[in-house]
């Protein structure tokens, strides 16, 4: 990831809000649901052969299985980014003036690829894996560029020293 310090020029994408969270990925758990599922029909034979108390508790077990699938099956927030700093859930907000090392860190192990965001905040290292976020890695370094770049340079463009800026003539 290019350093917004090391940038000649910077430009402020005004599509970005002030603020912006990021969720995680919902999990894939289908083995919950089949669980549901297999325990409803268990629940229907068991009232079919009248056995009322089997086919109470395989509804209690059919209604908690599918509690529990659609409670991991929605996206939870992990990350919030601000042109002040970052905050990860569960975290105090940390200003981006004490984030260091900031970078997307491309991994291969077992023939798997992963990207994991690291960064240190008061010598802590944070580290989050990118699969477990609902963005891709570009976009994700997309953000933090404009972000960080907001909190250094505030939110105007710095035009580049050799485009042509307009002369005023006393002619």
């Amino acid at each position: 990831m290019t350093d917004p310090n090391e940038l000649s020029v910077f430009e402020d994408d005004p599509d970005l809000p002030e603020l912006t969270t990021i969720f995680t990925k919902a999990q894939d758990r289908y083995m919950l649901l089949v669980g549901a599922l297999g325990a409803l029909l268990y629940m229907v034979y068991f009232l079919n052969q009248a056995e009322l108390w089997s086919g109470l508790g395989m509804l209690i077990l059919s209604s908690y299985l599918g509690w529990i699938y659609v409670k991991h099956n929605t996206p939870q927030p992990k990350i919030i980014l601000s042109q002040e700093g970052i905050q990860l859930l569960g975290q105090p907000f940390v200003s981006w003036a004490l984030v260091h090392g900031l970078h997307i860190k491309p991994e291969v192990k077992k023939n798997v690829y992963t990207e994991n965001l690291i960064f240190v905040n008061n010598g802590r290292i944070q580290e989050i894996p990118i699969s477990q976020l609902d963005i891709t890695s570009w976009r994700l370094e997309h953000l933090l560029e404009i972000y960080q770049g907001r909190f250094r340079y505030g939110s105007v463009t710095i035009l580049p020293d050799d485009e042509e800026k307009p002369q005023l003539s006393l002619e």
